[in-house]
This record gives structure tokens, C-alpha cells and sequence, in this order.
């Protein structure tokens, strides 16, 4: 596997993991005020996991933007 792929999958892997850390924690914040239990630190913590998801598909979509670039070159000296 290309090293440019292998470093996409990863950059995907995370931000899924991340989208699911994000889910599980507002179920956490859901379960907390259903039980009229404070949510102000949970709620605290997702916004971190919020940043920290946007800068995991950040990543990971700057690493499908030079790979299609990497693509589009590829193709203009092929057909040049």
C-alpha cells in the first residue's frame, strides 16, 4: 500500500473514532440531564472533543485534496 493511502486510512480511522467519541459523549450529556444531574464539565468535554474531531477531518481532508492534485498532475504528464 502506497504510503500516501496508508497515511488517508489512518486520517479516516481517526476522525470516525473521534465522530464516535463526539456521539457517545452528547449521550452522556443527554443521560446527565434526564437524570437532572449537572452536565456543565460533560458539556465542557465535548466542546474538546468537538475541536479536536475538526482538526482530525481537517487532516484528513488536506490528504484527499493532495491526493486528488497528485491525480490531476499525474494525468497532465501522462498526457502531455
Amino acid at each position: 500500500m502506497p504510503r500516501k493511502e496508508a497515511k488517508l486510512i489512518v486520517a479516516a480511522q481517526h476522525a470516525a473514532q473521534a465522530r464516535r467519541i463526539v456521539a457517545n459523549q452528547r449521550v452522556l450529556i443527554a443521560t446527565l440531564k434526564a437524570k437532572g444531574e449537572p452536565t456543565v464539565d460533560a458539556e465542557g468535554v465535548l466542546e474538546v472533543y468537538l475541536s479536536s474531531h475538526k482538526l482530525l477531518e481537517d487532516h484528513e481532508w488536506e490528504i484527499r485534496k493532495e491526493r486528488k492534485a497528485k491525480k490531476r498532475e499525474t494525468k497532465k504528464s501522462k498526457s502531455g
